[in-house]
């Protein structure tokens, strides 16, 4: 191999990793950065957000043996299992036991999927490689 084209490979590589990272930066951002985004809008406006990180806000409905996870407007929903009303997510692998969180206020945050409407299709739309799910405590007087 000559030198020119060692440094060509370097050259092309260096490139494609600088590439990766962009993207990838692109999707993410630090959770205070997050746009929060309400379940309205999302169901209202879905090519607005789509493939867009998001932080969404609602009850969970959390049943990993029956491989459903999403987020509902209310308890209502959720227990009439309205899925027009909610959210499929699909947990990134560092997601554990979000069972526990089964029925909670809670956020999840993740990749807007418009078209990709969940578990049989029964969804008003998706969120992809969801990093982020905690309990929110509502306070109200």
């Amino acid at each position: 191999m000559t030198p020119r084209s060692t440094l060509s490979i370097r050259v092309v590589a260096a490139a494609a990793l600088l590439a990766l990272a962009i993207s990838g930066l692109a999707e993410r951002q630090p959770a205070y950065l997050t746009p929060e985004v309400s379940l309205v809008s999302l169901i209202a406006n879905p090519d607005k957000f789509d493939g867009k990180y998001i932080r969404i806000m609602g009850v969970a409905y959390f049943d990993s043996k029956g491989s459903i996870n999403a987020i509902c407007l209310t308890r209502e929903d959720k227990r009439r299992a309205n899925g027009r009303n909610a959210i499929f997510l699909y947990f990134s692998p560092s997601i554990k036991n979000a069972d526990k969180l089964n029925d909670k206020y809670v956020l999840a945050q993740g990749i807007f999927r418009a078209a990709d409407r969940g578990h049989l299709s029964s969804f008003a739309a998706s969120l992809d490689e969801v990093d982020r799910v905690e309990e929110i405590t509502v306070n109200v007087k």
